[in-house]
């Protein structure tokens, strides 16, 4: 495979370098002197271009310039989720950033600091439980609250310490700081001023409070709770009614994708929108229209990795399509990955950043070996089963780019994926065309309920489906334990699968090339 027809390909893979570098020169090597490195760098790059005239000089020099960059913008990242912690009582006035979570004990908030030594920032606040009419359950996203509590560093409790899952870590990617424990009564409403909290923070905050009254005008149809809970995961993003059952049960069938919004949600509204203004002269406004959708779209669930990686791969097969062509290749991936990691470099270490794009990696590139070493040239002759031996190829390029991690993280391997893709896949696709079609029918409550009945018995349908999948026996293999050494030994073993696969077929090529012209 020849990388020079993949820039972005490298520039992704030395900014992950420097990502890594400087966290662990976090601490070490002030930020500050980062800083003016990678300016002296730059001016550098600058003087070689101009005066040098060698390609090679000028790429190795970009290269370091994109490695010091990475190192510089993770400490800055991290320098400003450092925050010195006293453990005094403060007085504290925040934002409700998500929707609560009710556990056995506390009700977990999301808050968004205010006012405060903290303003800016998000703590992670749990609530005492309270029997009375106003507890914390009944805050919505967007409501301010004032207490005085103490702050306290987020730190791997027991419950955290198995496996390779760092809790510490996780919270700083989601740019949590603190967590602290509120009494009961120890706080209360109040009209919050949000000046100090970012345009994007406040943005994301609006959006996420559309998301909840939307949820919560869906939440007065007649559901399962079992049925919301999973529709309103694969729509919207919320996942606070998943009970742990089914979580367990969606992870051992091999289908806890289904739940994480992905390039399957935008890619419907990028279909729909496109279908729309099919015809050459409105391809343009069609293009422009979808890109505003997917991206308010995106804003509306709050931005997770997933969603961003989906949303900026869309945004550049837009301006593809509008150059005439339609492919989409590794390099329209690296890209995304540049972007997404250039504006959060701490995405790097999110579980779910990761098995996103490992995923599409692996469609992209081990799907193509797979249609050219192992398709038969007769399942071109029916329709169906080239459906399913394309489904097929799909699930296992993605299971195999994925299952050293899954395995890393949570000790777990589905056995069944293949037969839960044949399930899953098409009866998300229908729930999240007809969950569109409910919140389109808004102004109309009688049809929007009967649509929200259909999307209710199609998520129950699934539900038991993937919950009867996981009841097989040796559905899941638990209790896998595999070091980091194992798992780059893995994908080093993938990495050298794929090269032989495609040296032989370039070979293939060759070798028929000449048999053709010895016949000629």
């Amino acid at each position: 495979m020849n990388t020079q027809m993949y820039p972005f390909l490298r520039i992704a893979i030395v900014l992950v370098g420097g990502i890594m570098t400087g966290d662990v020169l976090y601490g070490h090597v002030s930020v500050r002197v980062v800083f003016w490195i990678l300016v002296a760098l730059v001016c550098i790059t600058i003087v070689a271009y101009k005066k040098s005239g060698i390609p090679r000089l000028t790429t190795s020099l970009l290269m370091l310039d994109v490695f010091v960059l990475g190192i510089w913008n993770v400490g800055r990242v991290e320098q400003r989720l450092d925050v010195p912690l006293n453990g005094d009582i403060e007085t504290i006035e925040a934002v409700v950033a998500e929707r609560p979570v009710v556990g056995q004990r506390t009700i977990k908030c999301v808050l968004a600091v205010a006012e405060g030594r903290l303003a800016g920032q998000y703590i992670s606040a749990f609530f005492q439980k309270d029997s009375a009419i106003g507890d914390a359950r009944q805050l919505a996203v967007g409501d301010g609250v004032i207490f005085r509590s103490r702050m306290k560093a987020i730190t791997n409790s027991q419950k955290h310490k198995n496996g390779h899952f760092d809790y510490v870590r996780y919270q700083h990617v989601h740019g949590i700081v603190a967590r602290t424990y509120i009494n009961k009564g120890g706080w209360k409403r109040c009209r919050v001023s949000m000046r100090r909290l970012g345009l994007m923070l406040r943005v994301l905050i609006g959006m996420r409070s559309a998301r909840d009254r939307l949820l919560n005008r869906y939440e007065s149809h007649e559901m399962s709770e079992s049925a919301y809970a999973v529709v309103a995961a694969m729509t919207m993003g919320d996942r606070s009614r998943l009970t742990q059952e089914l979580r367990q049960s969606y992870a051992a069938s091999g289908a806890s994708h289904v739940l994480a919004l992905s390039g399957l949600h935008l890619g419907v509204i990028y279909g729909l929108l496109s279908l729309i203004f099919v015809h050459r002269r409105m391809r343009v406004m069609g293009q422009v229209l979808a890109m505003v959708a997917i991206w308010a779209y995106a804003a509306l669930v709050g931005m997770p990795p997933s969603v961003l990686r989906s949303a900026t791969m869309l945004t550049i097969f837009s301006f593809v399509v509008l150059t005439g062509r339609r492919h989409v290749s590794l390099n329209t991936l690296a890209f995304a990955c540049v972007v997404q990691l250039a504006a959060s470099p701490l995405n790097l270490w999110d579980v779910g950043f990761q098995m996103s794009f490992l995923a599409v990696l692996g469609i992209v590139m081990l799907n193509l070996r797979l249609r050219d070493v192992a398709t038969p040239t007769w399942l071109c002759r029916w329709r169906m089963i080239w459906w399913m031996w394309s489904l097929i190829k799909v699930s296992l390029a993605a299971q195999l780019a994925v299952a050293p991690l899954s395995m890393y993280y949570f000790g777990t391997f589905p056995c069944y994926f293949l037969l839960t893709n044949f399930v899953a896949i098409p009866l998300a696709t229908i729930i999240v065309y007809t969950s569109i079609v409910m919140y389109a029918l808004g102004f109309w409550a009688w049809m929007q309920g009967m649509v929200a009945m259909f999307v209710g018995w199609m998520a129950t349908l699934m539900n038991a489906s993937l919950g009867f999948i996981a009841s097989l026996p040796g559905a899941c293999m638990y209790g896998i334990h595999i070091n980091a050494r194992q798992v780059w030994l893995m994908y080093a073993l993938l990495l050298v699968a794929y090269l032989m696969s495609y040296y032989i077929e370039r070979r293939n090529i060759t070798t028929a090339s000449r048999s053709a012209l010895d016949k000629l």
